[in-house]
């Protein structure tokens, strides 16, 4: 409870500093962009204590401290009461009934998912996920308790010993600020990702509307993007034809939807169940995006300093967020610079205002990328490669995009054609991003390029529904244009609405953690050194790593090869081999020289590796339990 208290402390700091900047917006506003900054605040501003203090209870409280003393001082300079805020009683963004039909449900929606998807109870006392959150929640758990448990700052890579955490880990640390202060590890991870969501959902709609000028477009916008799909479905209605069990697999196979079919070359994930449930890092990074975009909107249009201050700020921590999103916002920003100098009125003060937001996000990501990302990237062969076509390897270029994206891709050139002129700039910018994620591999996954084509897709989509709604006047003396409006939402959603559907029939399917390897992991945390570094095998539901909070030899390939250690991994995974198979004597040197402590034996290593019994015979067994053993190394 203790860190729920925390997390609102820190809400509330950022709706009082939201409505000292913004204090001409009204109270829609206020919220959301509030919300984001106290998330912000805790979130990326407990590295500053950290660093000095380590991550502890000492910081939080520093950080508590500091994060109310501007605040404290404007107040007292201008001689205002603490809580002196004025209100606006009416939202010009949002009525009641948008937020009781559209934003409460669509949020809701992605709460009851989550809820089902992360450390669900399992029957005996073990944990399950859905299908979406099998393999990656077990790798954001592990950072969000190794964070806690070890709490030296910076963290180190739990999955590779030895190796500092370059991973993007702002938004787990957040659910370790919780978890430390005492909040139960489900809950530590459900709380901040319910808050977030809340304000992912609000301020896509706040963009729209920003963006489209009306609330029905904003609307349209926000239900294409969150229920989105392309024209997958269509396979599967083919299939259905000949075996109605093509169709029923939907809710019943493995990654087998109409946003991810591999066998058709469907990639084009729905957002809600592939981006936002288990990519954390997304959900954080497009958390922050849309307030940005937002604002550089604002600030072009206003001219006004404190706005540029204020995108500055929350750009400038993004980069350990969701590096992909401070790439995709620096790039529409760039382009955006050039786009609007030409017709500024005042040159001079737009120039100097862009550079006194460019200042503010290079002191403050210049640190992170430097110490974190660059050491990641730079000289890694895996990283930065050109290559064209992204991960379309069958398909003519145009079907490809047309099947994914749907009805984004038949209707993008109209809507481009159609849009007032500052959102026509913001489309070239977004097509930027688009032609440098199409020749640019940022990554070993090449999937994952596509965390830099959800921008573009956002920007796309709210014009498009801006043109939809165009058309809808247009054809409004033709009877059966509601039919046709019915039509393009339904196309536009049924591949989505399917894949929700399929997500949420698997929440609790797939058990991830026995009651035996929760045990192990409990005994772990109250019995050995928060320091300690484990032998295990490279399973990626590891319950030292993922529940306990310690550091392992080496980690999951699901993991560490795809953040650009791929060959450190190869060779450990070799030496992993030649220790559980070794004489007892060569264990104890290769332990000695690696600095491990412990051996982790269950079930996934007896049947991977070749364990040599008559080592293990020599060892001290310091718990036991079902299939788990844990033997201490001396």
């Amino acid at each position: 409870m203790l860190g729920i208290i925390l997390y609102a402390y820190f809400l509330f700091i950022g709706f009082l500093y939201a409505s000292c900047v913004f204090y001409d917006k009204d109270i829609a506003v206020r919220v959301w962009l509030g919300g984001v900054m106290g998330t912000v605040i805790l979130m990326s501003g407990i590295m500053l204590p950290s660093m000095f203090f380590g991550f502890g209870i000492l910081s939080h409280i520093l950080l508590m401290l500091l994060a109310v003393a501007p605040y404290v001082a404007f107040k007292l300079i201008k001689k205002q009461k603490l809580f002196d805020i004025e209100i606006k009683a009416k939202s010009e963004y949002l009525d009641m009934k948008t937020l009781c039909l559209l934003i409460l449900p669509l949020t809701l929606l992605i709460c009851v998912l989550l809820t089902n998807h992360i450390l669900v109870p399992y029957k005996g006392g073990g944990v399950a996920s859905g299908q979406s959150t099998y393999g990656d929640l077990q790798m954001h758990l592990a950072f969000v308790t190794s964070i806690k448990e070890q709490g030296t700052f910076p963290p180190e890579y739990s999955l590779l010993s030895g190796t500092v955490m370059n991973y993007p880990f702002f938004v787990d640390m957040l659910s370790s600020s919780l978890y430390l202060f005492g909040t139960p590890l489900r809950w530590a991870v459900l709380v901040p990702s319910y808050v977030i969501c809340g304000l992912l959902v609000l301020g896509f709609y706040m963009l729209a509307y920003k963006l489209g000028g009306t609330k029905s477009a904003a609307v349209l916008a926000t239900v294409l993007f969150f229920i989105n799909g392309g024209f997958g479905f269509a396979y599967f209605l083919d299939g259905a034809k000949a075996d109605h069990k093509v169709f029923t697999d939907i809710f019943t196979g493995y990654y087998h939807t109409p946003t991810n079919f591999n066998d058709h070359n469907i990639r084009w994930s729905n957002t809600i169940c592939d981006m936002i449930i288990p990519q954390r890092t997304t959900m954080a990074g497009w958390f922050m995006l849309i307030p940005c975009l937002w604002l550089l909107t604002e600030a072009i249009k206003t001219n006004s300093r404190k706005t540029y201050i204020t995108l500055g700020v929350l750009a400038g921590f993004m980069p350990m967020v969701h590096t992909h999103s401070f790439l995709a916002l620096g790039i529409i920003c760039g382009a955006m610079f050039f786009l609007y100098l030409a017709s500024s009125v005042d040159k001079k003060e737009y120039v100097i205002n862009w550079v006194i937001f460019g200042s503010v996000v290079f002191v403050m990501a210049a640190p992170q990328l430097m110490f974190w990302t660059f050491r990641q990237t730079v000289g890694n062969e895996s990283f930065l490669k050109l290559r064209f076509n992204w991960i379309n390897h069958l398909d003519p270029y145009l079907w490809f995009y047309l099947k994914n994206w749907g009805i984004a891709a038949l209707f993008i050139a109209p809507a481009f054609i159609y849009a007032k002129k500052d959102n026509r700039r913001l489309l070239i910018s977004a097509a930027a991003v688009f032609v440098i994620a199409e020749l640019v591999l940022f990554q070993p996954n090449e999937y994952d390029n596509n965390k830099l084509f959800y921008p573009v897709y956002m920007i796309v989509l709210i014009n498009i529904s801006v043109w939809l709604l165009y058309m809808w006047d247009v054809l409004k003396n033709v009877k059966c244009r509601a039919y046709l409006a019915a039509l393009v939402v339904l196309f536009g959603t049924v591949s989505g609405a399917l894949t929700i559907c399929r997500e949420y029939v698997s929440g609790g399917e797939y058990q991830t953690f026995s009651e035996y390897a929760v045990k192990m992991a409990d005994y772990i945390k109250e019995n050995t050194e928060k320091d300690a570094v484990f032998l295990t095998g490279g399973e990626h539901l590891n319950p030292v790593c993922t529940l306990a909070g310690r550091t392992i030899y080496s980690g999951s390939s699901l993991y560490v090869y795809f953040h650009g250690m791929g060959n450190e991994l190869t060779r450990r995974n070799e030496n992993v081999r030649k220790a559980y198979r070794g004489s007892y004597n060569e264990l104890l040197e290769f332990s000695k020289a690696n600095d491990i402590s412990y051996m982790y034996v269950s079930s996934y290593e007896r049947n991977d590796l070749e364990i040599n019994d008559e080592t293990l015979s020599r060892l001290e067994l310091v718990y036991s339990i079902g299939d788990q053993d844990l033997y201490r190394i001396r």
